[in-house]
């Protein structure tokens, strides 16, 4: 059931309407107005905001809809979702719906409506009472099987996580003993005996080839000196180089030489001659064994010298221990 107020003038038909004219308090209903007119009229509804009446609130709208008729003519209606929070009767007021064509405006009224809303009625021997609650039935295995499974899955997965820290923690592979770590010294010669081998300059990629050559002498650096060249440029390399005792001048000068013509080349797309490529692999060879050797002979002599200090500390502890002794003979006799 619900409520319409509407007349007619000339072709037109217009309206106010209401889902239902009776509500309990808190129920939502469509308010709509309707024009149905000839095509080419332009149709202003009112704009309502919170209230459609006092003591009639609007939950949300308007949403506008036409449609056109089987007589040629178009029905428009704009609706709104209304509820009331009162009880009581409650008086729509009429609504101006202004019709606009090029000759003349015209101002539509419709009819009020009239909203009944009632409220519930509380037997004051019973008072109110809470909702039944649905039966509670048991759980079946199946229902429970799922919630285990994936229990026992995450139980699993942390266990791992745990596992594989330790592991990490512990540095041990996962898959056996790690491999002993490959000398600085034996993977330079390595990557300058398969730079020799693929002959790149002599296939036209200089550029590759002093790329490859100056990256091979920075990583031996890092590796072996400590020297963190993969990060620097060129001129910061040298200098650290400067403050490393293990290299001399002479060998830092022919460094520098062997980078300044691999900057050239990479970044000056320069040529050098065929002797040229093969002086800086020879530089590059020399330098790495030459350090190498200046390396490992401290480390010789560092060990002999610490042999001699504790064969040093022998002899004194041994000398200590026989004079203690002696001493002790001579006071017993």
């Amino acid at each position: 059931m619900y409520g319409i107020g509407g007349l007619k003038a000339q072709s037109r038909e217009y309206a106010a309407e209401l889902d239902t004219n009776y509500i309990m308090i808190g129920d939502q209903i469509n308010f709509r107005m309707k024009v149905k007119a000839e095509p080419g009229l332009k149709i202003v509804f009112p704009q309502l905001k919170d209230t459609l009446a006092k003591g009639v609130e609007i939950i949300s709208g308007p949403v506008r809809d036409s449609i056109k008729e089987k007589d040629g003519r178009i029905l428009v209606q704009e609706s709104y979702v209304i509820t009331s929070f009162d009880s009581g009767v409650f008086m729509i007021p009429p609504m101006p719906i202004e019709i606009q064509q090029e000759s003349y405006n015209n101002t539509l009224r419709t009819d009020p409506l009239e909203l009944i809303v009632n409220t519930f009625v509380v037997d004051p021997q019973k008072g109110n009472f809470d909702i039944v609650m649905p039966l509670a039935a048991p759980w079946t295995f199946a229902e429970i099987l799922p919630y285990l499974l994936w229990t026992l899955l995450g139980v699993v997965v942390i266990l791992l996580i745990i596992w594989i820290i330790k592991v990490r923690k512990s540095r041990k592979s996962l898959f056996g003993h790690e491999k002993p770590a490959i000398p600085p010294y034996v993977l330079a010669m390595k990557a300058l005996e398969e730079i020799k081998k693929e002959k790149l300059w002599q296939s036209g990629k200089t550029k590759e080839y002093y790329t490859q050559l100056t990256d091979t002498i920075r990583n031996y650096l890092d590796g072996e000196l400590g020297i963190s060249a993969m990060e620097q440029t060129s001129f910061e390399t040298l200098q650290s180089l400067e403050k490393c005792e293990k290299v001399n001048a002479k060998q830092r000068d022919k460094l520098a030489d062997m980078f300044e013509t691999a900057d050239y080349v990479k970044f000056a797309k320069a040529e050098p001659l065929q002797d040229e490529n093969v002086r800086n692999l020879d530089i590059a060879y020399d330098f790495v064994q030459e350090t190498n050797d200046t390396i490992r002979e401290e480390k010789e002599k560092e060990r002999l010298e610490r042999e001699l200090k504790e064969q040093q500390e022998r002899e004194a502890a041994e000398k200590a221990a026989a004079e203690a002794a002696k001493s002790e003979e001579e006071k017993k006799n």
